[in-house]
């Protein structure tokens, strides 16, 4: 097959990129791109697929990585070059979500110990005890807004029990994670990447002090697991350790808090569905992973060629990019039946959410337990659950796909 290059593709891409109609709901145009192509080439460099067996073969290819260091860390989707970007990745080349083997084989494997399936097994109790404390609030108000009272604060507390961030500390933080992770957009302003840089520079400090004080008294968290790890013989450098915490714990609330606000609201738009998990909690498992396929919190993903490799039958050159649109993929009616349709009893169902291949979210366990702890709590305590009114707003952006506002009303048993 021959890779296509078109102007209608490139303009589908761009709306979902760049504009706030094509970010607040990229499926159409997903339809769309999939239907004139699965795999094509932009006029402004990168290819681009959109099918799902295509995204798959693309993340699990081990000639596909990260690819920082090959080309300038600091060019964007379209080409353009900024030094200013270039700094904001090159902080991020000391973790595993940037890095290429051997440096992320061994930065998992170090962090793997300290996220293992007992690690997060027994925030279980933990977990179940905040979203009870949360849902006493919201019963107690009546008129919540979703995303800040609950689908934001329940996921950075859990993660921050797990890395050990003091509970104190961790609203604090939150503004500078939000600042950080806009940086991985695919398109930025100046203003934009130099916000990220500063808010990088001032979690390093944070967790600089944090990493100081485990080493001091180490506790059982995964901070002083990591400052345990580095004095191993395959030691984590300081440098590595301070990106790593700073990554685990970003990650570990801003994902989390997009499958749930974005799951609640697809719950919302399909009252059947809602109604059958409420009657049938045992199917909380496989409607998490279908809220996850339905609308994911990271759409998108970007890959290079780390060596000659090849594409859909065509010749990849080393740097060659791929935009991978995993958002789309999980639309793919060639690998899901009726995708257009929420099904939480979908079977099978294993949506690219997390990613695939080596660089697989590491969190992904952690995200499934909150997310069926939290869903199955909230359908058994309110009896009514409605929007209050205004309209959700969904946050600028498109890698990370979630809400900025969810006004609700909510009304116990």
């Amino acid at each position: 097959m021959s890779i296509v290059t078109s102007p209608t593709l490139d303009g589908h891409l761009l709306q979902v990129l760049i504009t706030p109609e094509g970010q607040a709901n990229p499926y159409p145009y997903y339809a769309l791109m999939r239907e004139e192509a699965r795999v094509y080439r932009t006029s402004f460099g990168p290819y681009c697929v959109n099918g799902y067996a295509e995204s798959q073969a693309v993340l699990r290819d081990p000639r596909l990585g990260r690819g920082v260091g090959i080309e300038d860390a600091g060019m964007d989707i379209f080409g353009n070059t900024s030094s200013r970007r270039s700094e904001f990745f090159d902080v991020g080349q000391h973790n595993m979500l940037m890095a290429d083997p051997p440096d992320h084989t061994r930065l998992r494997r170090l962090v793997s110990r300290s996220f293992t399936t007992r690690q997060v097994e027994r925030l279980r109790p933990a977990i179940h005890e905040l979203v009870d404390s949360l849902l006493d609030d919201l019963a107690q108000r009546g008129d919540v807004e979703f995303m800040s009272e609950f689908a934001l604060p329940l996921p950075m507390a859990v993660i921050g029990e797990l890395v050990g961030v003091p509970a104190e500390d961790r609203a604090g933080l939150q503004p500078k994670v939000r600042a950080a992770a806009r940086g991985i957009e695919p398109v930025l302003t100046e203003d934009e990447i130099d916000a990220a840089i500063a808010a990088i520079a001032e979690l390093g400090a944070y967790f600089e002090a944090f990493l100081a004080e485990r080493r001091r008294e180490p506790r059982d968290d995964l901070m002083s697991a990591l400052a345990g790890a580095s004095e191993n013989d395959d030691r984590l450098t300081d440098d590595e350790i301070l990106s790593t915490a700073i990554l685990l714990f970003s990650a570990g609330f801003e994902t989390t808090t997009n499958l749930l606000g974005n799951g609640l609201l697809a719950l919302l738009t399909h009252p059947s569905q809602l109604a059958d998990w409420r009657a049938h909690p045992e199917i909380a498992s496989t409607a998490v992973e279908e809220l996850l396929r339905f609308d994911s919190p990271v759409q998108f993903n970007l890959r290079a060629a780390l060596e000659p490799a090849d594409l859909a039958g065509e010749p990849l050159e080393r740097g060659d990019r791929i935009v991978v649109l995993q958002g789309a993929a999980n639309r793919d009616p060639d690998e899901f039946d009726r995708p257009e349709e929420l099904d939480l009893r979908r079977s099978p169902n294993t949506p690219l959410s997390f990613g695939w291949g080596i660089h697989h979210c590491i969190g992904a366990a952690l995200a499934r337990l909150e997310g069926e702890i939290a869903f199955n709590a909230l359908l058994e305590r309110f009896e009514s659950i409605e929007l209050s009114g205004e309209e959700p707003q969904w946050r600028p952006g498109f890698t990370l796909r979630g809400l900025q506002s969810f006004p609700l009303r909510v009304a116990a048993h």
